[in-house]
């Protein structure tokens, strides 16, 4: 399995750092039919950020909306990189050599899985996604 990327809308979240509240969120964000792929969190002491990546972000738009959480959006870079030794450096060794900067990253993956999803906030998207990501090793 190769490399592959897509340009995503990232939600960041300001919420209140208290027990319940990621999930409270993450049940209207069900309740919306709002799948999230990807989140990464950044305590602080009496407020957290949340960053989101989800499959409909119009609908999560309004459903944080209507829940009245404060929030921003960032286009970001969505790789899908091999999940072997070595996956995440191809990915990081070919934005190195464009001259793009990786601002942050949230990834995971599961033993046994083929790939694995990363969420970059980069110096220039647009670069990075013009990038040919198919001769990446």
């Amino acid at each position: 399995m190769g490399y592959a990327c897509e340009k995503v809308e990232q939600l960041t979240l300001f919420l209140e750092n208290r027990p319940g509240i990621l999930a409270d969120l993450c049940a209207h964000m069900a309740e919306s039919g709002v799948n999230i792929r990807a989140t990464t969190t950044l305590e602080g002491r009496d407020c957290g950020v949340v960053r989101l990546v989800v499959d409909k972000t119009e609908d999560a738009k309004a459903t944080l909306t209507n829940a009245g959480v404060a929030f921003t959006t960032t286009e970001c870079l969505a790789l899908r990189m091999p999940n072997h030794p070595g996956g995440f450096a191809g990915a990081a060794r070919v934005l190195s050599l464009a001259g793009v900067n990786i601002d942050y990253i949230y990834a995971s993956t599961i033993a046994g899985a083929q790939s694995a999803l990363g969420i970059f906030g980069v110096s220039d998207l647009d670069k990075a996604l013009s990038l040919n990501w198919s001769e990446t090793r």
